[in-house]
């Protein structure tokens, strides 16, 4: 479908301007008659403006209208990567972090992980069913923000987005770190050089710049990456399981001691916090069912089928590689990170250190950093969804250029990397504080799933019920194991950090809802004519085309404008005045002499003697501003303006206004 431009030429209504093309200089009015009106909207773009905007079309592409926006929806065969990438990539280092907590036991121990892994596919199936489910409930979109919220009520609903907010945050932090650390465990000089961070800081802004290209870009180009990845996955799960069934299977080599991990007693609470971090293998599950509206038509269906193949990778790539790290005898890297992954011992045993180790090695990184693209497409959303709902600041609920939520995007990227810099980009410190947050909205969302069914009762609802019942009870459960097996490890900073969220979302729409009472237009009241006589005041401290145009301004407005100008010099004063009535006749001139130097509290309580004296009027005050060229000019002009407006804003009787001045207009 190829993009629609707006209309042109055409009658639209009595009076309706709309934009020739993107960027364009000129709108067109179209009046009665179709009579078309050029007004130029914009003062012609200096050299600067125009290398920036060509910077940041080359950066960001040329503008979409908003017409464009089915265009922009993602078959099936680009929704998977977008969507699953986070939960694909998982699978290098689930098993890892299974591995680091059992082995406080002991390596003999790592026998567990294959029954571990078990348990988490089949959490894994349970959810998978559960939210194909919401999916079909929900065909614009199902995420835990919105059920928990429709069936459940404002806190449930809040409490499942808090979750998600921070689970998104990190996931982009967990798995660009863990991209990284698949980069220097192929090449160690990195990490001995100390640019982990600074690699992964720069990763996740190259992630962001995509990202801002809109969602359908972002899909093509992380499309390879994703299927060279699960490409290579398949390939080393069959080569290595065909060559341990042939005996065949060497044991893994050069694997290095364990560092930083504390001896513990094998017991039931060992084999919680073990399945808590392989549940880290399934965060990512419920970006589908957020982003059904991204899919082309048929969307929901689309997203079904799509959670499905998703669901059967992962299933695949996690069992087999949990498989694989024991029988080549696999060790996890230890908490004070720098080495090798549990994923590049097992791909440089089977493959041996030949071009397929290197393809997956990079292949593994590619994942891991585009992993960031679910949550950067998901978190703008979700972001959008609560400032639509007042939650959330409004600009968040806007589309940018290429019709991405730029705003979330930003925040997103920014947040990340702090996170990253704050936790020294190790990935097994960062997964201590993984996984609860994405399983608290499961269990919200899988709650009012069953509500919603009850309410309903439609055709199948009571297996629907059903299915979205055995979700909850089994995500709730995980949340708290998740709770209490690791809270020690960073589960507290979220259990703290999600109330705090929720507070500051509840906040922000107290303020809208306060604000929206005192701003808010009932729609049966008219408004007539102004009946109140009003008076326009420039102010000026000097004389230049800006205070020129104030005054042209000032006299379409109201009979009598009047140019203040506070002095310091009585003497210079009068020349002021003589030089602007010589040059503008016709204005009238007021001197207020200011002996202590002042500039702002003269100007204004000459305003407020003046309207004493004549209460029924209004008083215009006109601020002549400079708009400077570059944005370092910003600290030279404009100071005391921004001191009078910041004095009388809000004030009965007074209207402020900026008459904005640019050199070349």
């Amino acid at each position: 479908m190829a993009e629609q431009r707006p209309l042109q030429g055409r009658k639209l209504g009595d009076r309706r301007v709309v934009v020739d093309r993107p960027h364009a200089r000129y709108f067109r009015y179209l009046g009665p008659g179709v009579l078309e009106a050029k007004l130029e909207a914009q003062a012609p773009r200096t050299p600067y403006q125009r290398r920036m905007a060509s910077v940041r079309g080359i950066l960001f592409g040329r503008p979409l209208s908003s017409a464009a926006d089915l265009t922009e929806r993602l078959p099936k065969w680009k929704a998977l990567p977008v969507f699953s990438s986070d939960v694909m990539s998982s699978v290098a280092y689930a098993t890892g972090a299974m591995m680091l907590i059992l082995a406080g036991a002991g390596t003999d121990t790592f026998k567990y992980v294959l029954g571990l892994s078990v348990v988490v596919v089949a959490l894994l199936v349970i959810v998978t069913f559960s939210y194909r489910q919401t999916i079909r409930a929900y065909p614009n979109g199902g995420g835990s923000y919105i059920v928990a919220h429709a069936n459940l009520g404002v806190l449930a609903g809040l409490t499942a987005a808090g979750s998600l907010l921070t689970d998104y945050v990190l996931t982009v932090a967990v798995s660009v770190s863990s991209g990284v650390q698949a980069l220097y465990s192929a090449f160690p000089w990195i990490q001995q050089q100390g640019l982990a961070v600074p690699l992964i800081a720069l990763s996740i802004l190259l992630v962001m710049i995509v990202n801002l290209r809109g969602l359908r870009e972002s899909g093509t180009l992380f499309a390879s990456p994703t299927y060279i990845f699960i490409g290579s996955m398949l390939l080393l799960i069959g080569v290595g399981v065909l060559r341990s069934l042939t005996g065949n299977l060497p044991q893994a080599s050069e694997v290095q001691p364990l560092s930083g991990v504390a001896t513990e007693n094998m017991g039931i609470f060992l084999l919680c916090k073990a399945f808590a971090n392989g549940c880290s293998a399934m965060t990512g599950t419920e970006a589908v069912a957020n982003g059904v509206p991204a899919f082309k038509p048929v969307e929901w269906k689309n997203a079904q089928q799509t959670m499905i193949i998703m669901a059967t990778l992962l299933g695949i790539m996690f069992m087999g590689t949990s498989y694989l790290a024991i029988q080549v005898g696999a060790h996890p890297a230890g908490f004070q990170g720098g080495g090798e992954s549990v994923l590049s011992q097992v791909g440089r045993t089977v493959f041996g250190p030949g071009l397929m180790y290197y393809v997956l090695q990079f292949s593994t990184m590619g994942i891991l950093i585009l992993a960031a693209n679910t949550s950067f497409a998901d978190f703008p959303r979700l972001s959008s969804i609560l400032a639509r709902d007042g939650f959330f600041p409004r600009q968040f609920a806007l589309r940018g250029e290429r019709l991405a939520f730029n705003s979330g995007i930003v925040a997103l990227a920014l947040i990340s990397i702090g996170l990253v810099v704050a936790f020294g980009g190790s990935t097994d410190r960062l997964i201590g504080l993984y996984a609860i947050g994405v399983f608290t909205s499961f269990t919200l969302s899988q709650s009012g799933m069953v509500r919603h069914w009850f309410v309903e009762r439609g055709s199948g609802w009571r297996r629907s019920a059903f299915i979205n019942g055995v979700g909850a009870v089994v995500t709730g459960v995980v949340v708290v194991v998740i709770a209490i097996s690791k809270f020690d490890q960073g589960v507290w900073m979220i259990i703290i950090v999600v109330p705090i969220l929720i507070a500051m979302m509840l906040f922000i729409k107290h303020e809208y809802d306060l604000e929206g009472i005192g701003l808010d237009v009932q729609p049966d009241v008219v408004f007539g004519p102004p009946h109140r006589r009003q008076r326009v005041v420039v102010v000026a401290q000097t004389m230049s085309r800006a205070v020129v145009q104030a005054v042209k301004v000032g006299e379409t407005m109201g009979e009598e404008v009047q140019l203040v100008h506070v002095t310091l010099d009585p003497g210079e004063g009068e020349r002021f005045r003589e030089r602007v009535e010589r040059q503008l006749p016709g204005v009238r001139v007021v001197l207020v002499e200011s002996p202590y130097r002042a500039l702002v509290r003269p100007f204004v309580r000459y305003l407020e003697v003046s309207q004493a004296e004549d209460p029924d009027r209004i008083t215009v005050v006109l601020l002549p501003e400079h708009l400077p060229r570059h944005w370092w000019d910003r600290i030279l002009y404009n100071q005391n303006v921004h001191r009078i407006r910041a004095a009388l804003v809000g004030r009965k009787d007074f209207v402020v206004l900026d008459t904005p001045y640019r050199r070349g207009m």
